[in-house]
């Protein structure tokens, strides 16, 4: 059979060779310009992009110099966001090497796996004893350095003088890279210049929902157009900045953090979820990314704010919601408010809109919400406040996005239309395909899946259903999660639970009904909130366990499942549920790193309560239709 190729056609504007030439047209274009924005000791610092470049080459010196680090070395980062991560990644990439990110909530078991597949040589991680934890067993590592973020006094020296792994940390690599800088600036230029567009610049291992995880292998090429076409494609630009509050051992915080390098806007580290809303307040970003989590939160928390409050002023919140998502309405569509509109519009701005902006920060263009289906209410409900939320999608395969809504083209409900120089495609079965020059080169050591996902046209088959309207891409299911029901219907469970799991209260859904006669839901409770209420209404649960079993807890949540069933199809309701006595945890299998549900392991741990759902409940009647 003739093995046909496809060879992406050359675009103009994406003129690196690689990223250590991306990096360094933008600090010869701006090199005093602020770059990162990180804490220190409770105070905002920055450092500028020749900064960030200086740091991250004595950096690779020392990795080469301390550490034997040759190009096309394996090296892991396991770290929480900080900014000596960034230092890092560029270090790895300057000294030709291939980062490999570990998520540093994974087990040491998990990350060991990583290691051992990858076969990295060295590793930098944050914290010492983290670093032990994963080192627990040694048994088919490369491992030859342990590099600390932290000091490394005294760091592995209890396993012996026979340790062959040998630690030190980023203070002496600093070292060694200001004594060594300029015998070695010239190799560090040779390396920087043998980079082809093909070579790999970074090994992520996907969170593997259905089994063990894979190392995709994104190159260099990819990683440079990825930047090039999500810059051209938000319309972000030299001032602008943005909070990183994504693991950046994720794919979609990766691009961010690079896309930022092309465009030349500030990524700022903040202190994490417990400390979001004071760091938004304080950087007061043009734009940032996150999960969908993260506006249902807030959406729910105003909500609460609006329910709890006395008659005048819920009445007086109500209004200018309502304001708010007509005037949305007529902006979509490219009218004029009308005078009477526009004059309601400034009064609703002030009492709600404009404070609920400055939770953002008050300068917010927009937000990216991607890894997850958004719920369109959600979306359209932020609109109504001047909050912008543009949906994307991708995977690691393809080296992030492949589709975002624009600032100035988008449509709610779905994820966008595809960023330039990426091709979409629906098949036969509904399957979402994908071509461009962000599609990964390989599964590392896995021949056979790679060619079971990637066609001899260069066509990545992404798993994901899809439908395309006007060039917008809506995703509509999972194709191995699809449901076929016992009357023969089916159904994308994942619609039915992004709209559940957006309901106060509620941190994970799982609807479950394969081959029977109707849907069931186990439902993991959001233990803050459901606290916050217990409190509230006077009841003496206050654990995870005690909340779950509260008969108005479940009452609470019987209500938005009945709300929600009230605008589905009969087939889609959920009939029965059941809440969960203990939260999906990362650490049993349960969840993924980046949070999603592994519907596979859920469903054996809980393959007895499953079935007590269906215990002494026939079902709904079949009707005709169902068995036609």
């Amino acid at each position: 059979m003739l093995q046909r190729r496809f060879d992406h056609a050359p675009l103009g504007a994406l003129a690196h060779a690689n990223v250590p030439a991306m990096v360094a047209a933008r600090v010869s274009r701006t090199p005093d310009r602020p770059a990162l924005r990180f804490k220190r000791g409770g105070l905002w610092q920055s450092l500028t992009w020749r900064d960030w470049s200086v740091a991250s080459r004595r950096l690779a010196i020392g990795l080469i110099v301390a550490c034997d680090i040759a190009p096309g070395d394996r090296i892991a980062i396991v770290a929480d966001n900080c900014v000596e991560w960034a230092l890092c990644d560029l270090a790895i990439t300057l000294a030709g090497a291939i980062s490999v990110p570990i998520f540093p909530t994974v087990t040491g078991e998990q990350a060991r796996a990583i290691l051992s597949d990858s076969g990295c040589v060295a590793m930098l991680v944050d914290q010492a004893d983290r670093a032990a934890r994963i080192l627990g067993s040694r048994e088919g590592l490369a491992l030859r350095h342990v590099v600390l973020f932290e000091q490394a006094d005294g760091a592995g020296s209890d396993s012996g003088d026979d340790d062959p792994i040998a630690w030190t940390d980023l203070d002496a690599l600093q070292e060694h890279g200001t004594i060594d800088e300029e015998r070695l600036a010239s190799e560090l230029a040779r390396i920087a210049g043998s980079i082809r567009h093909a070579d790999d610049f970074t090994w992520v291992y996907t969170s593997g929902t259905t089994g063990v995880p894979k190392g995709v292998v994104l190159s260099h090429g990819s990683l440079v157009y990825e930047c090039w076409a999500l810059g051209h494609a938000t319309s972000v630009a030299l001032g602008d900045e943005h909070l990183m509050i994504l693991p950046l051992a994720q794919i979609f915080a990766r691009h961010m953090l690079w896309g930022s390098v092309d465009s030349g806007a500030v990524t700022a580290f903040g202190g994490g979820p417990a400390t979001l809303e004071a760091d938004l307040e304080a950087i007061g970003p043009s734009y940032f990314a996150g999960v969908p989590r993260i506006y249902e939160r807030t959406y729910n928390r105003i909500l609460t704010d609006i329910r709890l409050g006395g008659t005048l002023r819920r009445g007086a919140l109500e209004w200018c919601i309502a304001i708010g998502r007509e005037a949305s309405e007529l902006r979509r569509r490219g009218r004029a408010l009308p005078l009477r509109l526009a004059a309601r519009l400034r009064v609703a701005e002030r009492i709600l809109f404009e404070p609920v902006r400055q939770r953002f920060g008050g300068r917010l263009r927009f937000c990216i919400s991607g890894g997850a289906p958004l719920s369109r209410e959600i979306a359209e409900f932020f609109d109504a406040f001047g909050v912008l939320i543009l949906e994307g999608y991708g995977l690691t395969e393809t080296c992030g996005a492949t589709h975002v809504g624009r600032p100035d083209r988008y449509r709610f409900g779905t994820v966008g239309p595809a960023v330039p120089g990426t091709a979409t495609r629906i098949a036969s079965d509904g399957e979402v395909l994908i071509r461009g020059p962000g599609v990964m080169s390989r599964y590392h050591g896995h021949p056979e899946e790679t060619a079971a996902i990637l066609d001899d046209e260069g066509w990545l088959h992404t798993g994901d259903l899809g439908e395309l309207s006007d060039g917008f891409l809506r995703i509509t299911g999972r194709k191995k999660d699809l449901i076929i029901t016992a009357g023969g219907r089916s159904i994308a469970p994942q619609l039915i639970e992004k709209r559940l799991q957006s309901a106060d209260g509620i941190a994970q859904v799982m609807v479950y009904g394969d081959r029977r006669p109707f849907l069931v839901a186990l439902i993991a409770i959001d233990a803050g909130v459901m606290r916050a209420v217990a409190e509230r209404e006077g009841l003496s649960a206050r654990t995870y366990g005690e909340l779950a079993a509260h008969p108005r807890v479940r009452q609470i949540v019987q209500g938005y499942i009945d709300r929600l069933c009230d605008t589905l199809a009969p087939f889609e309701a959920i009939k029965r549920f059941a809440l969960l006595p203990a939260p999906l945890r990362a650490t049993e299998g349960e969840l993924t790193p980046t949070l999603k549900v592994r519907r596979e392991v859920v469903a054996e741990h809980y393959a007895e309560l499953v079935e007590g759902l269906y215990v002494g409940h026939p079902g709904p009647p079949v009707d005709a239709e169902e068995v036609a």
